[in-house]
């Protein structure tokens, strides 16, 4: 794992000096924040040397090519000091005892709040991963969270997800993600609704698939649903074939996603995998959704290029439609789309909707015309034309 941000420094510790290399804007941070901890180092006359430096030794672990020498280097690094979260994230990963990795890592989470200090946890709320001090507690934090909830410890997992992005709002590493995909495979409906509509500007596939399986949970095969759904098709198209099992997920996740791509449907369903199956009913809905809201590769009509409805078609449809409701010879109740009833009535097929009474009244030209549009439109064998 590369490191987010290596530079030559006094500077990543508890008491902190910083030089300029050490606040260079990093693409995953948020640069009015990394500005704030240029400041506030500058400020502080304190430093710990040896914090730096075993940082700079974990660094090099991370990047070292093998075990042993991954080992050894966050051995070295601890040796320097103690405080460094990041050589115990580093000796936990290459653990293969899953509740010993489980301690190296609550042992990461505690020297990282340790060298922060308790001042960071009320004064830098909302900034954390923007600081750069702060990201190796971060990063031990969310291992933390992932091992918590590989071994069955779901509620705490979920705490951790909920505090991660409290410390840090702008969600830098994607817990918000974690969190969605955890609430709903728990059936914490609420709580992900919630979630979805504090980050409701974010129109990912992780995003957009999960707030469609929610509108299913909570509204079944319904309108609602269904445009949730059609949003998330529009966001990622591929995701269905994955989630149906049409296309098998590759052995190997793939290193890079793209927005719509199919790298961000193999990520999406490869992680929400739990959560579709805790709602074994929401697949069958996804396959037979409408062709509107489904679009299989290759479809030329695309989800953002819709063709323009064609509104003749439209009211012979509810004109045939409205035969369905027939009765007292040329009476018909009126509960289709009042645009379409108007234009109906405007071309002379019905009476005008408006009105208390619950129904239209087909016109001579009227009845025939729907009667021929209901037997073409809907008769399982059309009479044939000429």
């Amino acid at each position: 794992m590369a490191r987010a941000a290596k530079t030559k420094r006094k500077g990543t510790g508890r008491r902190a000096k910083a030089t300029a290399a050490s606040v260079l804007p990093d693409p995953d941070s948020d640069l009015d924040a990394l500005l704030m901890s240029f400041m506030r180092m500058l400020d502080d006359d304190g430093s710990d040397e040896a914090l730096d430096l075993a940082q700079e030794k974990a660094f090099e672990a991370m990047e070292a090519p093998l075990a042993g020498e991954r080992i050894a280097l966050a051995r070295e690094a601890l040796a320097l000091s103690p405080l460094c979260a990041d050589a115990y994230l580093v000796l936990a990963r290459e653990t293969a005892n899953p509740n010993e990795a489980l301690e190296l890592y609550q042992r990461g989470v505690a020297v990282g709040a340790e060298a922060l200090g308790e001042t960071a946890f009320q004064d830098d709320v909302g900034s954390f991963w923007g600081l750069l001090q702060t990201r190796p507690y971060m990063r031990a934090r969310h291992e933390l969270a992932l091992a918590l909830w590989r071994l069955g410890h779901r509620d705490e997992a979920v705490g951790h997800y909920h505090e991660m992005l409290r410390l840090n709002p702008n969600d830098n590493q994607g817990i918000r993600y974690l969190l969605i995909d955890a609430l709903l495979e728990l059936g914490r409906d609420v709580d992900a609704d919630a979630l979805l509509e504090r980050y409701e500007d974010d129109d990912s596939a992780r995003w957009t698939w999960s707030a469609a399986l929610l509108a299913f949970r909570r509204t079944g095969n319904s309108a609602p649903a269904n445009m949730a759904l059609a949003r998330a098709v529009k966001a990622n198209r591929h995701v269905a074939a994955y989630l149906l099992g049409e296309k098998p997920l590759p052995p190997k996740l793939p290193g890079f996603t793209g927005m719509g791509d199919e790298s961000e449907a193999v990520s999406y369903v490869h992680y929400a995998a739990g959560a579709w199956a805790a709602a074994p009913e929401a697949k069958g809905w996804v396959a037979d959704a409408p062709a509107i809201a489904i679009r299989k590769e290759g479809d030329p009509q695309d989800t953002e290029q819709e063709a323009e409805p064609d509104l003749d078609r439209i009211d012979e449809a509810v004109l045939a439609l409205l035969v369905l409701g027939l009765h007292d010879e040329s009476r018909a109740w009126k509960t289709f789309d009042w645009a379409a009833l108007d234009r109906l009535h405007a071309k002379g097929l019905i009476s005008n909707p408006v009105g208390r009474a619950k129904s239209v009244v087909f016109t001579e030209a009227g009845l025939e015309a729907a009667l021929r549009s209901h037997r073409t439109l809907f008769a399982k064998r059309p009479p044939k034309s000429g």
